[in-house]
């Protein structure tokens, strides 16, 4: 019995034959570029069948095929081999645990192509020739699903952090007496008071932004790339401010006296 998903061949076998064998391999592969997109994608159909059902199988025609849909390029063998793998690569991705949240109502079509799409982008025709077995193709489109969902899942959970910061930011006026001093500084003339507890050009700009102008985190990470890359910085950088105006003394009396 021969190697199981290996290519089924006749006359002499890989490493038995020298010259042999590189001459049956060629002939075989120009067979097989003188078959149609239609016919190597029912020889390939008949073939993935069999490897699921972890039968012998002849992998060489969806090789062939995928060989056409990734160095040549070819539409038709790329609608293809969506059309024969579509239904593994959604179990594959209804399976991963971390699915069933992100999936909402479009389903799992948007992974499905986003998996696909991934595959086709990060195989390039170079790395084709790395791969000898419709067993190692497969994994390689497993591993993009997985790297799909990871990443949705990421995106999702950065969003709904954000919009969570952004509900914080836009809530009524809290007890906070960093928060309540520095909204006033333009009123109370605080702001030398403030800068004294800021350090470096971020944390001044942010202020300033934040408070002077009114702008929103997402404003300011926008406009201001160098210095808050992301959102994220905005919030960070934020925090720690505020949390040194919690901590400062004059301000706190000073609210204190606004406060009685």
């Amino acid at each position: 019995m021969e190697p199981r998903n290996r290519p089924q061949s006749t006359g002499p076998q890989p490493g038995r034959g020298g010259q042999g064998d590189s001459a049956q391999e060629d002939s075989q592969r120009g067979t097989l570029q003188l078959y149609s997109i239609n016919e190597l994608a029912r020889c390939c159909s008949d073939e993935t069948n069999k490897f699921l059902r972890q039968n012998v199988s002849n992998d060489r025609y969806c090789l062939e095929l995928f060989r056409r849909a990734i160095v040549q390029r070819d539409d038709d063998a790329w609608a293809c081999i969506y059309q024969q793998y579509a239904p593994l690569v959604l179990t594959w991705v209804t399976q991963h645990q971390s699915a069933a949240p992100i999936l909402g109502q479009d389903g799992s079509a948007p992974l499905v192509n986003a998996a696909f799409a991934k595959f086709s982008q990060a195989l390039s025709p170079a790395k084709m020739e790395n791969f000898d077995s419709l067993a190692a193709i497969l994994k390689y489109l497993k591993m993009c699903v997985h790297s799909v969902v990871a990443d949705e899942v990421r995106s999702r959970q950065s969003r709904q952090y954000e919009e969570t910061l952004e509900l914080i930011e836009h809530e009524p006026a809290s007890d906070d007496p960093a928060d309540d001093v520095v909204s006033n500084i333009s009123a109370q003339g605080l702001w030398q008071v403030i800068q004294e507890e800021l350090n470096g050009e971020d944390e001044r700009v942010l202020i300033y932004l934040a408070y002077i102008h009114g702008m929103k985190p997402s404003e300011i990470s926008s406009q201001n790339r160098k210095l808050f890359p992301t959102v994220d910085d905005v919030y960070r950088i934020k925090r720690n401010v505020l949390e040194r105006l919690r901590r400062n003394r004059r301000l706190q009396l000073l609210f204190k006296h606004q406060h009685p």
